[in-house]
C-alpha cells in the first residue's frame, strides 16, 4: 500500500482511536500502537466528548466548505453533487463498515492547513496592499517600484514556504519555524520532488475525486434524461401563448413532473448505493423500499423538498462567479442532511427486507403517501414561482438543485 501525505496519515490515526472510543488527542503514526481506546475508563471518555464534539464540527465545517468550493468550479463541481449521492447511499445500503460522510477527517486536516495558510499569509497581504497603494499615488517611481519588487517577493517566499509546510507534516510549527537549514539540504535532491509528487498522488486518492466526479455525473445526466419532457412541456404550457393546446401540454408536463419528483431523488440514491446506471430507472425497487418503511421514506422526502424550497431565494439574483462559493455552501449546509435522511429512509426499508419483515399494511402506505403529496406540490409551486421571478427566468425548471450540483446559476 502506498503511504499517504503526512497529514493524511495523522488523520487515519485519529479515526482508528475513535473507533473504540471518545479520545481524541492528535497522535503520530509511530504510536498507532499505543493502549487500545477500549482500556480507557468512562470518565476518561466523557471527560474528552466536549472535546470529541468541538472536534467533529469544525470537520464538518471544513467538509462544507470543501464542497462549496468545489460546487463553485464548473465541470469539477460534478463532485459536489457526487460526495452528496455518495453519502446517502452509504447510509442506503446499511452498511456499518462504511462511514456515512467519506473524508470527514480529511477535510478537518485540509481546513486546519488552509487556516494556518491564510494566517501566514497575512504579513504578505499587507506588503502587497502597500504596493498597491504606492503605485496609486506615485505611480512610475522609484519606490512604487521597490513596493512592487517587495510584494513579489514576498508572495514568492510564503508560496515556497507553504510548500514546505506541507511536506514536512503540515503542523502549526511547520509554519512558525520554516528550518531553513534543511530546506537548503533538501531542496535540491530528487527525492524530494518525488516524494512531493507522490505525497500529492496519494491526496488525490484519499479524496476519492473520479469517483465522486462519475457519480455526480451520472446521477446528474439521469435527472436530466427525467425532467427534461416534462419540463419542457411545462415552459410550453406557460411560454407558448399562440399556441392553443399549451395549456393542456402545461398540465400534463405538470402531472409527469409530479411523479419525477416523487421518485427521483431516491433514484439518485439507488445508483450511487449500488454504482449502476440502470439503477436510475429502477422504480419497482423504491417501490418496494417504500412498502416496508412508507412513513420513512415519506417523512425523508417532507424534509429534503421542504430544505430546497428556501434556496430558490438565492437565484433571484445571478450570483457572479467570484462570489459562487457563499451561497453555495449554503446549498450543502441544507441539501446534504436532506439527503442523508432519504439515505437513511432507504437504509431502514432495506434492513426491513433482508430480515424478511411484512411489508407495512396498505393503509399505513396509502396514509404515508399524504405528507409525499403536500411536499411535491409546494415544492412544485415555489418552482412555479422561481421560474417567473428568478433571473434565470425558463431553464431554472431543468437546473432543479433538488437534483442537480448544490450551486446557484452563474451570472454572465
Amino acid at each position: 500500500m502506498s503511504q499517504a501525505p503526512p497529514f493524511i496519515r495523522n488523520s487515519i490515526t485519529i479515526c482508528r482511536l475513535n473507533e473504540h472510543g471518545l479520545g481524541v488527542e492528535a497522535i503520530d503514526s509511530e504510536d498507532a500502537t499505543a493502549e487500545p481506546a477500549a482500556q480507557f475508563t468512562r470518565r476518561f471518555r466523557i471527560y474528552h466528548l466536549p472535546g470529541y464534539i468541538l472536534l467533529q464540527i469544525w470537520r464538518f465545517m471544513c467538509l462544507a466548505l470543501l464542497l462549496a468550493v468545489v460546487a463553485a468550479i464548473p465541470v469539477v463541481q460534478l463532485a459536489s453533487l457526487g460526495y452528496l449521492l455518495e453519502s446517502a447511499g452509504r447510509l442506503a445500503q446499511s452498511d456499518g463498515r462504511k462511514r456515512p460522510l467519506p473524508g470527514l477527517e480529511l477535510a478537518g486536516k485540509v481546513g486546519v492547513f488552509a487556516a494556518l495558510a491564510t494566517l501566514t499569509w497575512l504579513p504578505v497581504w499587507f506588503v502587497c496592499d502597500l504596493s498597491y497603494s504606492g503605485q496609486l499615488l506615485m505611480p512610475n517611481t522609484p519606490s512604487a517600484s521597490r513596493w512592487r519588487f517587495a510584494a513579489f517577493l514576498v508572495t514568492v517566499l510564503w508560496m515556497i514556504h507553504v510548500c514546505w509546510a506541507a511536506l514536512r507534516g503540515g503542523r502549526w510549527w511547520h509554519y512558525l519555524w520554516p528550518a531553513p537549514i534543511a530546506f537548503l539540504k533538501s531542496f535540491w535532491r530528487p527525492e524530494t520532488w518525488q516524494k512531493a509528487s507522490h505525497d500529492l498522488c496519494a491526496l488525490l486518492i484519499a479524496l476519492e475525486f473520479p469517483k465522486l466526479w462519475w457519480t455526480g455525473a451520472r446521477g446528474a445526466l439521469g435527472a436530466l434524461v427525467w425532467i427534461a419532457l416534462p419540463a419542457t412541456m411545462m415552459i410550453i404550457g406557460l411560454r407558448a401563448i399562440e399556441f392553443k393546446p399549451a395549456v393542456l401540454v402545461g398540465l400534463v408536463g405538470a402531472v409527469l413532473l409530479f411523479f419525477v419528483i416523487l421518485y427521483l431523488p431516491f433514484l439518485q440514491i439507488q445508483m450511487a448505493a449500488n454504482n449502476r446506471w440502470q439503477e436510475l430507472f429502477n422504480v419497482k425497487s423504491v417501490r418496494l423500499r417504500f412498502r416496508y418503511a412508507p412513513w420513512a421514506h415519506a417523512m425523508s422526502l417532507f424534509a429534503v423538498c421542504a430544505l430546497s424550497i428556501p434556496l430558490y431565494l438565492l437565484r433571484i439574483e445571478a450570483t457572479p462567479s467570484q462570489l459562487l462559493w457563499a451561497p453555495s455552501l449554503v446549498f450543502v449546509l441544507l441539501l446534504l442532511p436532506g439527503k442523508m435522511l432519504l439515505g437513511v429512509a432507504m437504509g431502514y426499508g432495506r434492513k426491513r427486507q433482508i430480515r424478511d419483515l411484512h411489508p407495512r399494511h396498505w393503509v399505513w402506505r396509502w396514509l404515508a403517501m399524504l405528507p409525499m403529496v403536500v411536499a411535491v406540490l409546494f415544492y412544485m409551486g415555489a418552482l412555479y414561482v422561481a421560474q417567473l421571478v428568478a433571473s434565470q427566468g425558463a431553464p431554472i425548471m431543468y437546473f432543479q438543485h433538488l437534483f442537480l450540483v448544490p450551486a446557484p446559476l452563474i451570472s454572465s
